[in-house]
């Protein structure tokens, strides 16, 4: 109701009202309880003045009952009411008013059954629900009426005559043409069946009589009922039946066909009768679906979705999604390192990690090679290929008898994998197959090696032949060349030798006398980096501190060699804004800078134990962190060179073995000997400047300030170079 309208009551009916109710609280009372509907008379709706109250619908001649009320005469299951029914009965129990039940007496004598009705009308068919169509040769099929008329007026129309069977007659007049040829037949078959030419002689035969159904009218089918039923056919079902008539195919069955009797069986020529026969799946097992290479695919996506979730925020944080502000006031130079997540699983645990290589094409793949740190260590050989997008499970898994020693992308086919093993072979994967799938495999036959393959590099040539090339203990770097038979072709290409009389570079205590032996012995090239701006020089670092610069030109000589430390050289990696700057890493416990062109040390810096690995930050030119023992190590040049910026110690049963930098530049990964690869993400670094080559070449000035004879050969260095560029 409105605001405007109100709900009025006489005095009279709130009286009655007031008496109706103590004389039900009275227990002596003997006044007749009034119904619902018999008190919902006693409310006036009164708007504006005038009686609007709705009248009675129901007819006071006929008895009724209650909604609420039961009997046994009716149903006894409970009704579900709604919330007026609801407020009406809690005010009923508040005022205690009990309702009019009317009692009913039914005389069973009095009841007629019939029993020629249909008991099972209530029953629906099962395809009950299907319409009946109409037929494509009459009208749809009219609703009977319920009356008919009582004359029906039927016109009969005749038909064309159609012919069901015909048997022409073969009587003619006699004396005509046609009936002297029909009675010469008919003397013709007298004489043959009746007369003397019954006595012919006569031959039995076997003879095959084609078989002929006839058909009569009662063995016609009648028409088969039409209806309107609905069928789906989704994606899925076409493509499962598109697939099926895809694995059709015709076999064909060997039949021996009979040319002549007197052959013998052998030289019986043989016919082949195709057929077509459909190929079944497999069952629909789990054993059976989990091998195909679609289930695996969906199952990879499933598990990206899955740690996307767990590693939400640190995937942001890796891609550069969330970064700090450089100008707030809380940022601290203090070089800090924050965990985003740990590549490991079951089968890598306890693997030590002996490479690392990152896709060219996708920087978010990385293959992992396992094998053993020390020599006498025995494995088995594990290659993984991890996405960033799940650090959970490894998306490709190959398994080999002997140890992997290294892996590298190829930069024109993304999709192949060299790898080299503690044995001496090359082996090229294509990681598109779950399974092992070799495109290229050295053989015995031309691969001289038999020790362990430290580096394997790819190389394109002229007309986009791609190549690799590879390092052994033996101190041969070998060229393989991929064939169509899937068989490498080994190519000598250098092998180092032990240096021997005084070197340029760095000055080592002078070795002892030794007895003079006529034997060579060759030094294991344990790195190799290919030349930033000559494509045909390359650098190899060997077992015995020296680094010689070679040619593919120039086959089993160097161009220059110099020590650069007192042990084994594990890796070498140019500064990518300082073209001629390199840093190399070594068993003497020592990180060393060198400028192609002179022959002494720019920068040292000391680690507590040897060095595996070292990299430059591709963002920042004098951030540089190196792994040494199970100690990761930042070093800015800029600021101070005698001790690390900042120190991270890992478990004391690991060894570092290796350190990179990802291509956004922040992102940095570290494999141990215990088969994890953890990811740091690098913060709390200086703002890096604009230009990057200024910054970096007045750290090196200022670190060779005590060296002024190294700071006029850096200035004559930079005249040539400058020229060579003009």
């Amino acid at each position: 109701m409105g605001p405007d309208q109100s709900l009025f009551l006489s005095a009279s009916t709130f009286d009655n009202l007031q008496l109706n109710r103590s004389s039900i609280e009275s227990p002596s009372s003997r006044i007749k309880i009034p119904s619902f509907l018999e008190k919902r008379k006693l409310f006036k709706v009164i708007f504006d003045g005038e009686d609007l109250t709705p009248d009675d619908i129901t007819d006071p001649s006929f008895p009724y009952m209650d909604e609420t009320a039961k009997h046994a005469a009716f149903e006894n299951r409970s009704r579900i009411m709604d919330e007026a029914q609801l407020k009406m009965a809690k005010s009923k129990s508040r005022m205690a008013v009990s309702m009019k039940v009317y009692a009913t007496t039914i005389n069973l004598d009095d009841i007629h059954i019939d029993y020629t009705l249909n008991t099972e009308e209530g029953i629906e068919d099962y395809d009950a629900g299907l319409e009946l169509a109409p037929s494509a040769f009459y009208l749809p099929k009219m609703n009977p009426i319920t009356s008919y008329p009582p004359e029906i007026f039927v016109i009969l129309k005749e038909t064309q005559t159609c012919f069901l069977f015909d048997l022409p007659c073969i009587s003619y007049e006699k004396g005509t043409f046609e009936a002297k040829q029909v009675e010469e037949e008919n003397t013709y078959y007298e004489y043959i069946t009746v007369g003397k030419g019954r006595n012919r002689k006569m031959v039995h035969e076997e003879t095959q009589t084609k078989e002929k159904v006839l058909q009569s009218r009662h063995t016609l089918a009648v028409r088969p009922q039409k209806r309107n039923a609905i069928a789906f056919a989704s994606m899925w079902d076409m493509h499962d039946t598109y697939a099926l008539l895809a694995m059709k195919r015709e076999e064909e069955k060997k039949d021996e066909m009979v040319l002549y009797q007197s052959v013998a069986p052998t030289v019986l020529r043989k016919k082949n009768n195709k057929a077509v026969v459909i190929e079944h799946r497999t069952g629909k097992t789990f054993e059976s679906i989990a091998a195909t290479p679609q289930f695996l695919d969906a199952v990879l996506l499933i598990e990206r979705v899955l740690a996307s979730l767990e590693y939400g925020d640190a995937q942001k944080k890796f891609r550069g999604l969330i970064k700090i502000d450089p100008l707030s006031l809380d940022l601290v130079y203090i070089y800090s390192m924050r965990p985003l997540w740990t590549f490991e699983c079951e089968e890598t645990i306890n693997r030590p990690i002996t490479s690392v290589s990152f896709n060219s094409y996708n920087p978010n793949i990385l293959a992992v090679g396992y094998g053993k740190f020390a020599y006498a260590e025995n494995t088995q050989g594990m290659v993984c290929v991890w996405c960033t997008k799940n650090p959970c499970e490894p998306e490709r898994l190959y398994r080999f008898e002997c140890p992997v020693t290294s892996v590298r992308f190829s930069e024109k086919n993304p999709n192949w994998l060299a790898c080299g093993f503690w044995n001496g072979d090359v082996m090229i994967l294509d990681i598109t197959s779950y399974t092992v799938k070799t495109m290229a495999m050295s053989n015995r036959q031309t691969n001289p090696c038999f020790d362990p393959i430290w580096v394997t590099s790819w190389r394109t040539e002229d007309k986009d032949v791609e190549y690799v090339m590879t390092t052994c203990e033996d101190g041969r770097i070998n060229r393989f060349t991929n064939t169509k038979t899937h068989e490498f072709l080994c190519t000598p290409m250098m092998r180092v030798s032990t240096v021997e009389g005084k070197l340029k570079g760095l000055e080592t205590a002078k070795n002892c006398l030794k007895n003079d032996v006529p034997i060579t012995r060759y030094p294991a090239v344990l790195s190799m980096l290919w030349h930033p701006t000559i494509s045909h020089v390359y650098f190899a670092g060997t077992a015995e501190g020296c680094i010689h610069k070679c040619s593919t030109h120039y086959l089993n000589q160097h161009i220059d060699v110099f020590r650069a430390h007192a042990g084994p050289i594990y890796d070498i990696q140019i500064c990518p804004f300082h073209k001629h700057l390199l840093a190399t890493c070594g068993a003497d416990n020592a990180v060393r800078l060198w400028i192609e062109g002179m022959d002494e040390v720019i920068m040292t810096l000391l680690c507590p134990s040897a060095v595996y690995g070292v990299a430059f930050c591709p963002i920042n030119a004098t951030i540089i962190v190196c792994v040494s023992g199970n100690v990761l190590s930042v070093w800015d040049l800029r600021r101070k060179n005698h001790i690390p910026c900042a120190e991270y110690t890992f478990a004391a049963n690991v060894v570092l073995t290796y350190v990179s930098f990802a291509k956004p530049g922040d992102n940095v990964f570290v494999a141990d000997t215990s088969g994890r690869i953890h990811t740091f993400h690098l913060e709390d670094t200086p703002i890096p400047p604009f230009y990057q080559r200024i910054m970096l070449d007045e750290a090196i000035r200022k670190a060779l300030c005590t060296r002024p004879h190294m700071l006029k050969q850096l200035d004559k260095l930079d005249k040539l170079r400058n020229h060579d560029i003009s």
